[in-house]
Formats: structure tokens, C-alpha cells, sequence
């Protein structure tokens, strides 16, 4: 996560927290991603961001909530800026 502290301390913003979060859910697992971006300051201007509702679902699915994971995915493919992003 050194890179990710690096990078906050020399451009932070809430997509910045997000992808580091999404990095710590990968290495400590989805519940502490999931914890990390609960932590978020400014998590409200990620609202309209696609990634964001993305990477809430898929740290709810590998956990077994379904219902907690289909509002940001439907969210998330709501906000898709391309054909390739709503595909995926």
C-alpha cells in the first residue's frame, strides 16, 4: 500500500482512496475493502463515478450478499460511459 499512501499524500482524492481500498480489499479481503471505502471523505462525489458501484458490488458478491451487490451493479451499469464498461 506504499505507493497508494505516496500517491495520497501528493494528489489525494476520493478516486485515489477508492483504488486503494480496492487494493487492501485484494490483499485483506472484501469486508476490509469494503471498511476502507465506508472511510472515504467525499465518498458522496463518487456517486456518478461508475467505479465506484462497481467495486461496492463486487466486494459484496465474493461475501454472499447478493441483494447488498445488486444496487451498485445496477448503479454501476446505469452510469457506464461506454458500450466495453457496461458490457463488462
Amino acid at each position: 500500500m506504499s505507493l497508494y499512501d505516496t500517491l495520497m499524500t501528493i494528489h489525494p482524492s476520493p478516486v485515489v482512496t477508492l483504488n486503494r481500498a480496492i487494493a487492501i480489499a485484494q490483499r485483506d479481503g472484501p469486508d476490509r475493502g469494503l471498511a476502507e471505502i465506508q472511510m472515504i471523505d467525499g465518498r458522496d462525489r463518487l456517486a456518478a463515478y461508475p467505479f465506484y458501484s462497481a467495486a461496492l458490488g463486487q466486494l459484496e458478491f465474493p461475501c454472499k450478499r447478493y441483494n447488498s451487490a445488486r444496487e451498485p451493479f445496477r448503479a454501476a451499469l446505469a452510469l457506464a460511459r461506454n458500450e466495453g464498461s457496461a458490457a463488462f
